[in-house]
């Protein structure tokens, strides 16, 4: 929700405030800076998207100058604005980084959430771990060991889903399917997972907690960095605004 939030204001302001003079210019000079091969691979696409509706060249078009790795920042927002009929892109839209499991499941089937009370810390004691995902319901219809399940409707498949390769994926549905392996069984290839993936953010988390200063350092430089990138956007959006003072 934030990540949509944050883009709808950039293209608002884009809209509003991305025309610099003579645009049209620099973009048509910004374009030879690409090569005249590339420059007329940009044309075409520019023309099928804007004449035709061509998502898929708008695309294309889109990672041409995404690999064009030698053009100025300045010039590759003009020429992105450019492609899309607009001005320049002052505020660039951010992008979702999502990983194969961009939402992660939670104890009971839910999408993980502390407001759920179903969550793995990532601090949680190894025990802890242990408890929680021994404890997770599972397929109803399995009332006894014996009786043949259903990996759809049971949550801990829902993690093997993230954690686990074909093979063992393969084995949990045989298994639960013909009643031949148990739930606690199809539990600890999950736990085990989670362990080697919680291992090390534990060191790491006992580490920095033993080192408090060190932590400040790390957060002053961090704020440091993000103000040199933050000044710059604001002297951008002043500039375009037109609040800056000659």
């Amino acid at each position: 929700m934030h990540v949509e939030l944050t883009r709808e204001i950039a293209r608002r302001f884009n809209h509003l405030y991305g025309r610099e003079p003579d645009f049209e210019e620099k973009a048509k000079a910004a374009l030879k800076t690409i090569g005249k091969k590339n420059s007329k691979l940009y044309e075409t696409l520019r023309k099928q998207y804007q004449e035709q509706g061509d998502h898929e060249a708008l695309e294309k078009a889109r990672a041409l100058l995404e690999s064009q790795q030698h053009i100025t920042l300045g010039d590759r927002e003009r020429l992105f604005g450019y492609l899309e009929g607009g001005g320049k892109i002052i505020l660039p839209e951010p992008q979702a980084l999502l990983t194969k499991a961009s939402k992660m499941p939670g104890l009971d089937g839910q999408k993980m959430s502390k407001s759920y009370g179903n969550t793995i810390a990532l601090r949680d004691t190894p025990k802890e771990v242990d408890q929680k995902i021994k404890t997770m319901p599972t397929d109803p219809a399995r009332v006894r060991r014996t009786d043949p399940g259903d990996p759809e409707k049971c949550p801990v498949w829902q993690f093997h889903l993230v954690y686990s390769n074909d093979d063992l994926k393969n084995w949990v549905q045989d298994g639960c399917r013909s009643a031949k392996i148990g739930c606690l069984e199809c539990k600890q290839p999950v736990i085990d997972a989670v362990q080697a993936e919680l291992d090390p953010i534990r060191q790491r988390a006992a580490e920095f907690s033993a080192d408090m200063a060190g932590v400040r350092t790390i957060i002053n430089q961090g704020c440091e960095a993000a103000r040199e990138v933050a000044d710059a956007t604001l002297e951008e959006v002043r500039k375009a605004m037109g609040l800056t003072h000659e």
